[in-house]
């Protein structure tokens, strides 16, 4: 989108303020609201400041010693906010905000290495080069709990009222009851442009898994991130307050964040996972993919589970892997191959909670992948 077109549509729907920001390390959404008209101002001039201390903290915010951004080192200093203007949106359910997604610069203008959206572009670049197209979509599931910010800190985050009680995985009954917050969350996202393909009550109380369609991989962790972030705003109009965290509690099953992804031919025509002549459809390109992912799944590990809280999701019989495994339509292993139709062929990566940082899961999955393709691996 060109700024002349953003100025334009800023104009026209009455924008008095831009969400600008990016991923951190863990996938949250940070940044500055500015007035639209700094906000303008500031493309013209090449971005905006930011504390480069969002890539030196964990999801407490406690500061992780030693880094080389993000640190008492460097001074906390300033890196630049960088929008990506095809990223800009009117947000739906803030009538006068809009938001856009930003790539990070030093101030002489190299790139932020460690930027979680760089990385992903980074490998994105490296399959492109090598012939291949990803194609990737984030499964999230989630915990909704009639609570606000104060009465979860009142209750020591114990306690908690679920949206609604029972398991009641895929009743189509008790998720309609639920319509009034899970629709609109459905029905923002769908209006602020993250797609989403369709959602369902899942094995736990209050929890739900909704689908977001495919894109590139870059455009579909943007989606992930604004997802995460926008489902928090829409829930607390409703009192009600999401949590995407691995494992709520010991007692019940964690949630999920499942990557799905292919690759296609350059030109976007062929899905090179898929092979009607082959077994089972199962191309040998996806063979040697989904065996890259399964054989660098220990050194990138934390890359799918970056929290200590995402280790407690790993439970034998509760739906989430515990071992290097991969199999056709098989929900217990790490790797799920859906061959299906040549155009839905694909993996699914089921190892990450829905903690993930969309970047870096689908970053690791692909460099994973790449790996298998380079080295001829099997599975």
């Amino acid at each position: 989108m060109e700024l002349e077109q953003i100025e334009r549509l800023i104009r026209e729907r009455g924008v008095e303020v831009v969400k600008v920001g990016g991923a951190d390390m863990d996938g949250v959404y940070r940044g500055k609201r500015l007035l639209a008209g700094q906000f303008l101002e500031g493309c013209r001039s090449g971005g905006f400041p930011q504390c480069d201390v969002i890539f030196g903290w964990d999801i407490q915010e406690q500061l992780i010693d030693g880094l080389a951004v993000g640190s008492a080192r460097t001074g906390f200093a300033d890196i630049i906010m960088q929008p990506d203007l095809d990223t800009f949106r009117v947000v739906p359910w803030e009538p006068d905000a809009a938001a856009v997604v930003c790539d990070y610069a030093h101030e002489d203008g190299r790139p932020v290495a460690v930027s979680p959206r760089q990385v992903l572009r980074r490998v994105v670049d490296r399959a492109l080069g090598a012939g291949y197209q990803p194609r990737t979509a984030a499964e999230l599931e989630v915990r909704l709990f009639r609570e606000d910010q104060r009465s979860l800190r009142d209750k020591g985050y114990h306690g908690l009222q679920p949206l609604s009680p029972g398991l009641n995985c895929y009743s189509i009954h008790h998720a309609s009851l639920d319509e009034d917050v899970v629709g609109h969350i459905r029905k923002m996202m769908i209006a602020y442009g993250v797609p989403v393909e369709g959602y369902s009550r899942e094995h736990g109380e209050g929890m739900y898994e909704m689908n977001l369609h495919y894109a590139d991989a870059v455009t579909a962790a943007d989606h992930a991130l604004l997802y995460k972030s926008g489902a928090k705003e829409i829930a607390a109009q409703h009192g009600v307050v999401p949590t995407f965290m691995a494992k709520y509690d010991d007692r019940i099953d964690g949630c999920s964040g499942h990557l799905h992804q292919s690759l296609w031919s350059l030109d976007g025509e062929r899905n090179l996972f898929a092979d009607a002549s082959a077994p089972r459809g199962l191309a040998g390109v996806a063979h040697a993919y989904a065996a890259g992912v399964l054989a660098t799944l220990p050194e990138l590990l934390v890359m799918y589970a970056p929290n200590v809280n995402s280790y407690k999701r790993f439970v034998a019989g509760s739906w989430a892997p515990t071992n290097v495994t991969w199999g056709f339509e098989n929900r217990t292993a790490a790797v799920r191959v859906i061959a299906g139709s040549p155009g839905a062929c694909r993996i699914e990566n089921r190892v990450p909670g829905a903690d993930v940082n969309a970047y870096l899961g689908f970053a690791a999955s692909l460099a994973g992948g790449l790996h298998g393709l380079k080295r001829g691996l099997e599975c």
